[in-house]
């Protein structure tokens, strides 16, 4: 079963990867027009700084997904020499299932700030606030996702004390 979770974990995880990419490289070729046009022809148009800085709120939202698999989120790891291996599975599985709950409460109230988007529009590009909105339980649920794989293998096999590169930590 944790096999399976984890081959599910990189398979949501590459593909997560994949749109943030894409919505990135959307907001860099997105922006630089509206640089061309505004300097080189002094003319601009009124959509493009708008769909930049929604298409980043998806970008942070699903790149947070990749930092919660890759256990790349801020932690204070100096007193794990002291602990047992065992105990240090127990009580990040502990954590993580606290964070879940976390990103559980985010994920209902995502859901709901998206609902009430439903019935407003953003200015220049008159799309609904919802699919602005819907990012947050989007990325909600796929740090919770991950959450919970990472807090079920914590339980089963320990922490990893050799952690191998992913696709996230080879970029940087």
């Amino acid at each position: 079963m944790l096999q399976t979770l984890d081959k599910l974990s990189s398979t949501v995880a590459h593909t997560t990867s994949v749109l943030a990419r894409l919505m990135l490289a959307s907001v860099a070729v997105i922006l630089f027009v509206q640089v061309v046009l505004r300097f080189g022809f002094n003319f601009s148009l009124p959509w493009p700084e708008e769909a930049a800085r929604f298409l980043m709120v998806w970008v942070v939202m699903l790149g947070g997904s990749l930092l919660v698999r890759d256990e790349q989120l801020v932690c204070v790891d100096f007193f794990d020499s002291f602990w047992p291996r065992r105990w240090l599975g127990y009580r990040n599985a502990f954590f993580r299932l606290l964070l879940a709950l976390l990103l559980g409460v985010l994920l209902v109230k995502g859901i709901d700030s998206a609902i009430f988007g439903l019935r407003r529009t953003s200015a220049a590009l008159n799309l609904s606030w919802f699919w602005i909105y819907l990012s947050v339980p989007v990325g909600a649920a796929l740090m919770l996702f991950h959450m919970v794989v990472l807090a079920i293998r914590d339980l089963f096999r320990g922490p990893d004390t050799e952690q191998e590169a992913s696709l996230l930590r080879a970029e940087l």
